[in-house]
């Protein structure tokens, strides 16, 4: 990639991080990390899930460090529920609460108002807009197989790319 296209890319993300900061103070003192705030993005699109499925997508942290997070979204935050699997009494089932779900809807309407902000003062043409959705999709793809984010199927079971279940109710 081309330097100047490194550092624009960097240039952007600075901005835009300054930009979701002062957002964020609107948040009744809700102090999330990364890792809850990707949890909770995670149960809002998959819905449900056991606590080895949300491992097996956050493969950059070990089991204890996914399970630490959700007990402190659950018992400090009151954004997660913990239930255990009828069908597995091993297994835990963790799933949003209405604080959740309200926290998720605030960072997403957040983030669409930073982003519009965004193509609204660059002023991006139809033709550019078809362009940049284009390469995003390219760009998800690329993530999705490299990280290996798994999708669900049609049995609400969620599988990795190369078709595994990956544990669940």
């Amino acid at each position: 990639m081309p330097k100047e296209i490194a550092k624009g890319i960097r240039d952007l993300t600075f901005k835009m991080r300054l930009f979701k900061a002062s957002q964020e103070e609107q948040l009744d003192g809700e102090n999330l990390s990364e890792r809850e705030l990707l949890i909770l993005e995670l149960l809002n699109e998959k819905g449900k899930m056991a606590v080895s499925q949300i491992s097996a997508a956050d493969g950059g942290a070990c089991d204890s460090t996914i399970s630490s997070t959700i007990t402190r979204l659950w018992r400090d935050k009151k954004m997660v529920t913990k239930t255990i699997s009828p069908e597995n009494q091993r297994t835990t089932i963790i799933g949003l609460t209405d604080k959740g779900r309200e926290t998720i809807e605030v960072f997403n309407k957040q983030r669409d108002e930073r982003f519009a902000a965004l193509f609204e003062a660059i002023d991006v043409t139809d033709g550019e807009k078809e362009v940049l959705l284009n390469i995003l999709s390219r760009a998800i793809k690329f993530f999705d197989k490299r990280l290996g984010i798994m999708e669900t199927g049609n049995n609400g079971i969620l599988i990795n790319n190369n078709g595994a279940r990956q544990g669940g109710p």
